[in-house]
């Protein structure tokens, strides 16, 4: 009976143990050693920008995601898609002039989400953390806005329609 009731007790410490794993944000490096999670206490977006260094359309791409960065409204993190590291990763953020924080690993195998099969390949996350949209080729300060902005209302939407049903 003592057996039963403690193996009782154990089984309900793995569940709940389980379920606080799975609640607790999932964080990870910049190139600066910060951590970052995918999941915004601001209520900002995010764009997750994949780049390689031998990706012209990605070169082109860099300086409106430097000004989408700059302007504050949506986050935006890059991701090395050749998975480089250390000095060599720092070296081709930086060739690239990339301005916004570079993850040191992609955060798509926490998120269940392959990689990306096209470059550039940009990943709108909604604040909660969760993939929205995937946009594939160069994106442009002004179509990224505008689609986290219609990403945006449609989740509203979504959100208001589920908490009354």
């Amino acid at each position: 009976m003592k057996i039963k009731r403690t193996a009782k007790y154990f089984l309900v410490f793995v569940l709940l143990s389980a379920l606080v794993a799975c609640t607790k944000p999932v964080t990870f490096t910049d190139l600066n050693g910060q951590s970052v999670s995918l999941i915004s206490e601001q209520g900002q977006w995010l764009a997750l920008n994949f780049w390689a260094e031998w990706c012209d359309p990605c070169r082109e791409e860099v300086p409106e995601l430097n000004e989408l960065a700059r302007d504050g409204q949506v986050r935006v993190l890059g991701v090395d898609f050749d998975s480089s590291q250390g000095d060599l990763l720092i070296n081709k953020a930086s060739a690239l002039g990339i301005r916004f924080p570079v993850l040191q690993e992609s955060p798509l195998p926490a998120l269940n989400v392959p990689p990306p099969q096209v470059l550039p390949a940009t990943y709108i996350i909604s604040p909660e953390g969760e993939v929205i949209a995937k946009l594939f080729g160069p994106q442009t300060k002004e179509s990224l806005e505008d689609q986290i902005q219609q990403l945006s209302q449609q989740h509203q939407e979504l959100r208001e329609a589920s908490s009354n049903g």
